[in-house]
């Protein structure tokens, strides 16, 4: 086979085989680099802001938080309502025991989001008090809280943040999830401590597709050198017979 390998009419050959394996070792890596840019744009995209509303549609806006909204950045523009807040009974900061903070934002279409502004060492602190005018609230949307969500309560109190108990509560179409408040302008101290949110956004989908591209240019160069060693082998068999 060696002997073989080294006749003009195979080094030529060989030659080919080496570009067609450079080649598609090159289009293989350009394929993967593709893959990384789309991926790091789909993430860039996903980490921007959208207003809470254009997290839903039609379909999903009276029942849960899509999949691609949970953890999401989003913003939320309208009045506070007075005449809803609730305190989210037996939560910890440290180890300190408080309530959290939630309050519905009237947005402009009339629906409400539910906002938790942070945490307070009980209800009737005066960082609790509902803020008036309207603001612009940035925040990452979670989803409803199931456990004991259909507690018993305190009026004015709730065992877990659930958009349904809540519309219930407050009269009001509700928003499904709510919006932990990451930022807010104005700003209107005294404020809740800040609470971080539980459920970061999951990662976007892996574009398989230009995955796959980049392995099949690798697989067709891989393939190329059995395809040359095995016509070799044959070739130098005939000659042996």
């Amino acid at each position: 086979m060696l002997r073989l390998a080294l006749t003009p009419r195979w080094l030529v050959a060989a030659l080919v085989v080496l570009l067609l394996i450079v080649a598609a070792v090159l289009l293989g890596r350009w394929q993967w680099d593709r893959t990384q840019s789309i991926l790091a744009a789909e993430r860039a995209a996903a980490s921007q802001a959208i207003p809470v509303q254009d997290v839903f549609t039609a379909a999903d806006a009276a029942s849960e938080v899509p999949a691609e909204g949970i953890g999401r950045p989003v913003t939320a523009t309208g009045g506070y309502e007075p005449g809803m807040q609730v305190a989210v009974t037996n939560r910890l900061r440290g180890d300190r025991p408080g309530v959290w903070i939630v309050t519905g934002l009237r947005l402009a279409d009339g629906s409400v989001a539910a906002v938790l502004r942070g945490w307070v060492p009980a209800a009737d602190d005066p960082a609790a008090a509902v803020p008036t005018g309207d603001v612009i609230v940035t925040g990452v949307l979670q989803p409803d809280e199931t456990f004991y969500a259909d507690a018993v309560s305190d009026p004015g109190a709730v065992a877990a943040i659930d958009h349904a108990r809540l519309a219930e509560i407050w009269q009001a179409p509700v928003l499904p999830g709510f919006v932990v408040l990451g930022s807010q302008d104005p700003t209107t101290p005294p404020a809740p401590l800040p609470v971080e949110a539980t459920v970061q956004t999951a990662d976007v989908a892996f574009p398989l597709q230009n995955f796959f591209y980049a392995f099949q240019w690798w697989i067709f160069g891989a393939f190329a050198v059995v395809v040359f060693l095995r016509w070799l082998w044959l070739e130098s068999r005939r000659d042996e017979s």
